[in-house]
Order: structure tokens, then C-alpha cells, then sequence
């Protein structure tokens, strides 16, 4: 994609996200959109740490896996 076509999909993007952002807050549910707001990010927020502590705990498995295969391999050519 051209560096062109990236800029005016960002530009337009921003400027559909801003119309319906300054929509929500013009009208009189305002509190009512903010507050659902406020809890999809809290969700979301709560999503993320989750898949953060999932990524790590699996990385943690494939080091600890990873050394035991180490270990094993070492004893084998210690054998020989």
C-alpha cells in the first residue's frame, strides 16, 4: 500500500472515529456513553493482561522445556 493510500485511510479513519465521538457527546445519553465506554475498556484492558500472563507463562514452559531437552542432551554426550 502506498504511503499516500495510508495517509488518507488514517485520515478518514479519524475523521469517522471523530464525527461519531462528537456525535455521542452532543447528545443527552452522553453519561450513558461513556459509561459503556469506560467498561469495554475496562474488558478489554482486563483481556489483554490476561493474554500478557498467558504469553509469559508459555514462554516460561518452553524455557523450562527447552533446558530439560538441554540437560538430556548433555548427559547423552557426556556418555559417548
Amino acid at each position: 500500500m502506498k504511503s499516500e493510500t495510508k495517509l488518507l485511510l488514517g485520515l478518514g479513519i479519524g475523521l469517522a472515529l471523530g464525527a461519531a465521538i462528537g456525535y455521542m457527546l452532543g447528545t443527552d445519553k452522553k453519561g450513558e456513553w461513556l459509561e459503556q465506554f469506560n467498561e469495554f475498556a475496562d474488558k478489554v484492558k482486563v483481556d489483554i493482561k490476561s493474554a500478557i500472563y498467558k504469553g509469559k507463562s508459555g514462554v516460561n514452559d518452553l524455557k523450562e522445556d527447552i533446558d530439560d531437552i538441554a540437560d538430556v542432551a548433555k548427559k547423552e554426550l557426556g556418555k559417548e
